[in-house]
């Protein structure tokens, strides 16, 4: 029986994707653990294929989350457009729980992961993300730390690429319900995920009521990414009072504008909405959706330039300050001012 690429990865206490890295020579890995993986295959004998030539680093894994949100899916699509434009080729394994997709884009000799998210991911591979903005002068985010880095990283495996400003694109949102005499405002997110927590600490610390009422946490609806769920969180915040509300996913604030025509009641008349993320739908809801709009492009291109950097290509690399995209609100017809 011949030896398998397992046994070497074993031998040389390492992964399977880190043995495939040091034949591939693709990707970085550290002198060390090369070290390591070269003993193991002469102490086990490995075989590679005379038909496997080294080659430099041409595939890059463009991962969406498993459950991506409609901004999310258009910065990977531009992202993967640009790589596939400058000769890489690209892989879209989904960021699934259990890391299947991207081990297995590893073993088919992946270099670099690169995301549209703010989580840390547990891969040998280097990985592109965002952050957010205020991670440099607060709390970190659950699993990274302030410099980008999840706990027990090797240092430079991973790159913010980016910053995004949340917190400044909520009180863009407060700043406009505001001027139209809302102040009962409400969160609409994710029951999961990184996003959706930094989103409700962000709208506690923010909301332009937070010194005045007690009910914030009323004024949250943390429901499942559905048109049922922002049917729900829409006439759980209603019954609160709510006059406004900012929603995280397109899907949620479907499920907004249904569950008020249910109910016989108008967007915006009896309820304001401000949706998180543009597209070309949101400009024919019913009504037209107010949203915080991202610069999708900006963002693809700051992914990139990452992704150059990590693999020393040329072209635009990351600057020595990841740049910092905040929200910019396009008022539609979904808000309007508050009833007396």
């Amino acid at each position: 029986m011949g030896v398998a690429l397992g046994d070497v990865a074993a031998a040389a206490g390492v992964s399977v994707s880190t043995v495939s890295r040091v034949l591939g020579g693709r990707g970085a890995v550290a002198q060390a653990t090369r070290d390591r993986v070269e003993a193991a295959l002469e102490t086990t004998g490995y075989a590679r294929s005379t038909l496997l030539a080294r080659t430099p680093a041409r595939l890059v894994a463009v991962c969406p989350p498993a459950e991506p949100e409609h901004w999310q899916i258009d910065v990977c699509r531009e992202v993967a457009l640009q790589l596939q434009a400058e000769g890489l080729l690209v892989s879209v394994p989904f960021l699934d729980p259990a890391g299947a997709e991207v081990r297995a884009s590893a073993a088919a000799g992946a270099a670099v992961v690169v995301t549209p998210t703010f989580t840390s991911l547990e891969t040998d591979l280097p990985v592109v993300r965002f952050a957010e903005a205020a991670l440099g002068a607060g709390t970190p985010a659950r699993g990274a730390e302030a410099g980008g880095r999840r706990a027990g990283a090797a240092p430079g495996s991973e790159r913010i690429a980016a910053r995004i400003d949340l917190t400044g694109g909520l009180t863009l949102a407060f700043d406009h319900l505001a001027a139209l005499g809302h102040r009962r405002i409400g969160l609409v997110c994710n029951d999961t995920g990184d996003l959706a927590d930094m989103l409700a600490q962000r709208f506690r610390a923010e909301h332009p009521a937070r010194a005045a009422s007690s009910r914030l946490g009323e004024w949250i609806a943390a429901v499942p990414k559905s048109h049922a769920g922002g049917m729900e969180a829409a006439d759980r915040l209603r019954d609160a009072t709510c006059t406004a509300v900012i929603v995280q996913s397109a899907l949620q604030l479907y499920g907004v504008f249904a569950a008020m025509r249910q109910r016989r009641l108008v967007v915006p008349r009896d309820l304001s909405a401000v949706g998180f993320g543009d597209s070309v739908t949101m400009r024919y809801t019913g009504p037209p959706a107010t949203v915080l709009a991202l610069d999708t492009p900006g963002m693809a291109a700051a992914l990139a330039a990452g992704v150059r950097t990590v693999l020393d290509l040329p072209g635009a690399r990351l600057p020595s300050i990841a740049p910092t995209f905040r929200p910019r609100l396009v008022a539609r017809e979904s808000t309007t001012a508050v009833r007396r």
